[in-house]
């Protein structure tokens, strides 16, 4: 069995944005709940975490999380709202006490050089990082992570995961629009028990849209995903990264995609497969 725990489900701007008054941000402030979202990152296992919203301190706080018992970290690229790189420095000797392992930090060259930027003079004891090859497998505790190319910033080879870990599959697929062919070829064939996306644009009548997903991308996506024989009637496929722009609140995203069997994240999310 694996746990998936999403800390975040939103796009950059959070829901509501702070600056905006559109319908769905005003709705937000005023229903609370689900509509409330924090920046996107989830936690495999309680112990594998996927980026670092700048919400991060409260996403644990929240949830009654422990990050001291995080030992991996994967970045999937360095925009802010992933990148809150800053937050590492309380795992630093001084700041933080009694920390039993190290964290080993993946990511790509801007992700990993950012940290050690960040971090200087970290110790071994503390930190350990790896600069990760697209589809070059590296292993991560008991879990095997493979580094796919996603199809988002323009000067930045941005990183989606495939993990394994006892017999179980996650796909985490954003941020990206419809994925690079070099990352379709490597899924082929491979079962996945749980496909993570995102769905930034709402609707724009472009089933393969670039640098992030619309709703028109996300169905493309799934199609391809059951016709490649990467979905099976057992897969779930489950939609984050969601942005005040698509104008849409939870409750309409989950009727929306309700035929289709695709589940809509909220900030505390927690999903076993």
């Amino acid at each position: 069995m694996m746990k998936v725990h999403f800390l975040g489900s939103a796009a950059s701007e959070g829901v509501p944005n702070p600056f905006c008054r559109c319908g769905v941000c005003e709705k937000a402030r005023a229903a609370k709940g689900k509509d409330i979202r924090t920046r996107s990152a989830v936690i495999v296992d309680d112990t594998m975490q996927i980026d670092l919203a700048p919400e991060f301190s409260w996403q644990m706080m929240r949830d009654q999380a422990d990050a001291t018992r995080i030992t991996d970290l994967l970045f999937t690229h360095t925009h802010p709202d992933h990148f809150n790189v800053g937050d590492l420095f309380s795992r630093m000797e001084g700041y933080g006490h009694r920390i039993e392992h190290p964290l080993r930090v993946y990511g790509n060259d801007l992700a990993i050089g950012g940290c050690r930027d960040v971090l200087p003079g970290y110790s071994k004891e503390r930190f350990a990082f790896t600069r990760l090859i697209p589809f070059v497998t590296e292993c991560a505790g008991s879990a095997k992570v493979t580094p796919l190319l996603a199809n988002h910033a323009e000067w930045e080879m941005c990183l989606l995961y495939f993990i394994e870990k006892d017999g179980k599959t996650l796909l985490y697929g954003h941020d990206s629009g419809w994925f690079p062919e070099s990352t379709w070829e490597w899924l082929a064939g491979r079962r996945i028990d749980l496909t993570i996306l995102e769905c930034t644009y709402g609707y724009t009548n472009n089933p393969r849209s670039n640098n992030h997903m619309s709703i028109e991308t996300v169905l493309e996506t799934q199609q391809r995903l059951i016709k490649d024989g990467m979905h099976d009637a057992s897969s779930q496929l489950v939609l984050s990264h969601l942005s005040h722009n698509m104008g849409l609140m939870h409750d309409e995203l989950v009727e929306l995609f309700e035929p289709y069997r695709i589940e809509v994240a909220y900030d505390g999310l927690i999903k076993f497969i």
